[in-house]
């Protein structure tokens, strides 16, 4: 048995600030699509809120039967098997709690539950077509409130033993000890992410909204030292694995005279030399509401083909 074109998967994509829902054919098409709040979701009985609103979802559109697979993506830390989250400081409510099991539970519907930036990945390879004969390394950094990794080897997102690979934001920086969200001190998403630029535009741009910071702060000293900070666990993790291709994406890289080019320059100047920083290949990531649930579907329905198969 494999998936039918009047089958779907149902991709959820949960964010600190938006949740968002839709139905996916095996070929990507996208229908059903809503996007709405996560701050009542994730208040309260988050993991039964969660289940009242898929079951909501799936009855609205009359999807019972035809839903054969649902998945989750989170900013969180997932164990290997795809269901339980260990660690989610943006989405109180929902940490160290097997949530996969308890939407199966639930719904009567398999369900995988992930790290939502190996969802934006597949999606980025997907679409651009990256890796036909699934012999490449590809990574992908996305930028947003905090620094989301995934790493792609030879058709695979690499999750490592305990299924939390790719935590770029989140190795330590050196004269760094600033408290990070995730509890330990000294993180990289501390002095280079989003919530960065939030402290920078408080502390030295009071006259300027977070999202503006580059437009009329671009060539203060601050930004570039920023810029240049950014550019190290990007060049890091280049020089370890020597990728194919590098995926640059999230909010941060799409704000207004986001300086793309001095950031790829910083990146390539830190970099090993000759190789691999003569021979990167960068690609841009493009922003849309629905990458992520569509990213999840196109890999559930590889799971699931795989199971049965088997």
């Amino acid at each position: 048995m494999v998936p039918s074109m009047d089958e779907y998967v149902l991709g959820i994509d949960i964010g600190g600030t938006n949740l968002r829902m839709g139905t996916v054919t095996k070929n990507g098409v996208l229908s059903n699509f809503e996007r709405k709040s996560s701050a009542s979701l994730l208040k309260g009985n988050a993991s039964g809120n969660l289940m009242k609103e898929i079951n909501a979802y799936i009855d609205r559109y009359r999807l019972r039967e035809q839903v054969i697979g649902i998945c989750i993506g989170v900013p969180a830390t997932v164990n290997k098997d795809k269901s339980f989250i260990f660690s989610a400081p943006n989405l109180h409510g929902l940490q160290n709690i097997d949530l996969g099991r308890l939407i199966k539970e639930s719904t009567g519907i398999p369900t995988i539950v992930d790290r939502d930036v190996y969802y934006l990945l597949m999606y980025d390879i997907m679409t651009m077509n990256l890796d036909p004969n699934h012999d490449k390394t590809i990574l992908g950094i996305y930028i947003g409130t905090g620094i989301g990794n995934a790493i792609y080897i030879n058709g695979k997102v690499y999750v490592g033993k305990n299924g939390v690979a790719g935590e770029l934001g989140h190795i330590p920086m050196y004269h760094n000890s600033e408290a990070c969200m995730c509890g330990n001190r000294g993180c990289a998403e501390v002095v280079c992410s989003g919530l960065k630029l939030e402290k920078l535009a408080k502390e030295k741009f009071p006259d300027c909204r977070v999202r503006d910071i580059f437009l009329k702060h671009g060539d203060s000293p601050e930004i570039k030292e920023f810029i240049d900070t950014l550019s190290l666990p990007a060049a890091t993790e280049i020089t370890l694995l020597d990728p194919d291709f590098v995926i640059i994406g999230g909010g941060v890289t799409m704000m207004k005279d986001f300086p793309f080019d001095d950031f790829l320059d910083a990146i390539r100047a830190h970099t090993r030399h000759p190789m691999p920083a003569e021979s990167i290949c960068f690609l841009k990531s493009k922003k849309s509401q629905t990458n992520g649930v569509i990213g999840g579907s196109y890999a559930t329905f590889d799971t699931l083909k795989r199971y049965y198969n088997s």
